[in-house]
């Protein structure tokens, strides 16, 4: 709903019915985790190219 809707944790919060900070607490747990997936998928990207440009 935030990134896709454009709405404010406010917003999430009310049409939830739920707690502004248990929007912010899921938030922060889901971009932790999108981040800790992403860095593997870089990783694993970067060291194909590398072998790729280097072998």
């Amino acid at each position: 709903m935030s990134r896709f809707e454009n709405k404010k944790y406010k917003e999430i919060a009310i049409e939830l019915d739920i707690s502004e900070k248990t929007v912010e607490a899921h938030m922060s747990k889901a971009l932790k985790s999108l981040k800790e997936h992403l860095r593997e998928y870089l990783i694993s990207i970067l060291l194909i190219l590398l072998t790729k440009f280097l072998g």
